[in-house]
């Protein structure tokens, strides 16, 4: 090694002090690399490896010898990391912390917004791993240490992989050759291999929870139905959609996983049976190798709800409108579910707060924004209560996402692009004020919406050269200022909770969405077009029918048209059909005391 590298690395206190802050907040949350045991053994391991570490956990210090500049050290430490790692695969030296050294500074670099770095080292330990054939087991009966550290190196790398990978894409050039095109990797999951992947790691907590060992392989599982998420945006954004109550699609496939996974999840794990509000802060603070994978779950189980339900995936595709004309049953439940469970990841992000317990995944904040995007469409409902609710919800969620951004430059990126949309969406004050209580207007983002979705993609306000990665001169960005100025304008219309509407026969139906670029008509044309056209375009029913479908409409969030109105959605948003089930005076009393996760 070089004297510079050697003489680089902090005195040993320091690296004491990270790495203690290290097993605090970023051991099993998400990446379990080492055993709870190995605090002293780090300390003598392999340069690349402290390095890797510091890069990451350094950002949780407050050591006085990074003088408050921790994000500044974190950075220089993944730089020294990458050209130690580089130097053992360029002399043939590999071993096993060198694997570990590459997933925590894939980890750094995402959280850094190196984004193209991130990619570059997953792929690379993932070529690693399968040259070693750490990615089979002959001997499945081998208890050793070694082996379990392998264990734990593979399924870490598996969980990389479905978090923040690359979207994976095949070029097929067999139908014509003088066309090729990029298309999704497609698996099939009938087909079994001979060859045996390693065992899931063990897991040995404390006595008090050995009865729930195993959270965190329940925590990898769910981040391959991720994956599918993932992929599903992907098709949503690409414009390939298949109608989501469609048997075979997307949104069908991921929704059975998910309730195979809910049936199956061990019973001492769900909400109610941990009982995380009960348990005092010290005893949260004191396992967190158990509830922080237990709160991605809680999150994440959440987050894949509001994403497949999410009102933007199919009110943001005017070209396709007619192709993919909603039912409205779909819209009814659809509506339902996002609202739902939005508003369960804000019941979780109240409950962290609650108990002082810091979250340290920056996928967690990913579900805060999520759920964020949900609620601002609330923010111009008609009914005041349902308002101020939506609006209480989005700025809980924007202060979660804050106080992560102060470790995570990924989070404070993902607080900026989520302020764009809000006033974007909202008018520069973030919400629908009161002396304009007539102003329904939501006008979305598309290009910050696609990112605040999938928040793997790159930034796009980038300033870094080449990527982070290239030399400038050899890649050139794309020119997005067109895709930035796209717009959904979206015109919502709410009706009185205490009295039924009948104007419609009970309908829930579904937006119709135009791209505007720029916008060219004020809201209050805007209300007078609506108003005419719908007049003229949506008939009644027969008053048969409107009685039939007033004996079962369920008093929830609706969605109102279709109307071609040209350049503006129509969405009914009633009420929160949740707010009188929730105790604003105990949020943790009541309908919330159970879940399904």
């Amino acid at each position: 090694m070089s004297s510079s590298s050697s003489n680089s690395l902090p005195p040993r206190d320091v690296v004491f002090d990270v790495v203690q802050h290290y097993f605090t907040y970023c051991h099993r949350q998400p990446l379990w690399l080492f055993d709870d045991d190995d605090v002293s053994s780090l300390l003598r391991c392999s340069e690349e490896l402290l390095f890797s570490l510091l890069s990451l956990a350094a950002r949780y210090s407050s050591h006085a010898y990074f003088d408050g500049q921790n994000q500044i050290f974190a950075r220089k430490y993944g730089e020294i990391a990458r050209g130690l790692i580089m130097f053992r695969i360029a002399q043939g030296t590999v071993t096993l912390s060198t694997i570990q050294s590459l997933c925590l500074l894939a980890l750094a670099n995402f959280v850094a917004l190196d984004t193209y770095l991130a990619w570059l080292h997953i792929d690379l330990v993932n070529s690693l791993i399968q040259s070693s054939n750490i990615d089979t087991e002959m001997n499945q009966e081998d208890e050793s240490s070694v082996t379990e550290a392998k264990r734990r190196v593979y399924y870490s790398i598996h969980l990389l992989n479905q978090l923040y990978s690359r979207r994976c894409m095949t070029l097929n050039i067999l139908e014509d050759i003088n066309r090729p095109k990029y298309v999704g990797t497609k698996q099939d999951t009938s087909y079994g291999s001979g060859k045996l992947p390693p065992l899931t790691p063990k897991e040995t907590l404390d006595e008090e929870e050995t009865q729930r060992g195993g959270i965190w392989t329940y925590m990898v599982q769910q981040s391959s139905l991720w994956r599918e998420v993932r992929d599903y945006i992907a098709r949503c954004a690409d414009g390939n959609l298949r109608p989501p109550w469609s048997p075979d699609s997307g949104y069908a496939v991921i929704g059975a996983h998910l309730m195979d996974l809910e049936t199956n999840f061990p019973t001492h794990y769900r909400y109610d049976a941990a009982r995380f509000s009960d348990r005092s802060p010290e005893e949260l603070h004191r396992h967190r190798g158990f509830w922080s994978p237990w709160l991605y779950l809680q999150f994440t189980y959440h987050a894949i709800h509001s994403v497949l339900n999410h009102p933007f995936l199919y009110s943001a595709r005017p070209h396709q409108s007619i192709q993919l004309t909603v039912p409205n049953t779909f819209w009814k439940t659809s509506s339902e579910s996002a609202l739902l469970h939005s508003t369960w990841i804000v019941r979780l992000i109240e409950m962290v707060t609650e108990k002082e317990y810091q979250v340290s995944d920056p996928f967690i904040a990913h579900s805060a924004a999520i759920a964020a995007t949900i609620h601002l469409y609330y923010c111009r409902a008609a009914d005041s209560r349902v308002r101020t609710s939506a609006q209480t919800k989005l700025a809980k969620c924007m202060a979660f996402i804050r106080e992560l951004g102060i470790a995570w430059p990924l989070c404070h990126s993902m607080h900026e692009r989520l302020n764009i949309i809000i006033q974007s969406a909202l008018g520069p004050s973030g919400q629908s004020t009161s002396h304009d209580p007539g102003c329904r207007s939501v006008s979305i983002k598309t290009a910050l919406m696609w990112d605040i979705l999938d928040y793997t993609c790159p930034p796009r306000d980038s300033q870094r050269p080449g990527r982070g990665l290239f030399d400038a001169s050899f890649v050139q960005d794309s020119n997005n200022e067109f895709d930035d100025e796209q717009t959904v304008e979206t015109q919502i219309f709410h009706r009185p909770t205490a009295e039924a509407d009948t104007s419609n026969g009970g309908q829930e139906l579904p937006p119709y969405s135009d791209r505007v670029t720029p916008r060219t008509r004020s809201r209050e044309n805007y209300a007078r077009t609506n108003a005419a056209v719908t007049e003229e375009r949506l008939p009644r029913q027969p008053a048969a029918a409107q009685e039939s479908t007033q004996l079962h409409q369920p008093d929830i969030a609706s969605w109102q048209g279709p109307a071609f109105l040209g350049n503006v959605s129509i969405m009914d948003i009633t009420h929160d059909p949740f707010f009188p089930l929730q105790d604003h005076s105990s949020p943790y009393i009541g309908f919330w005391d159970t879940g399904n996760l």
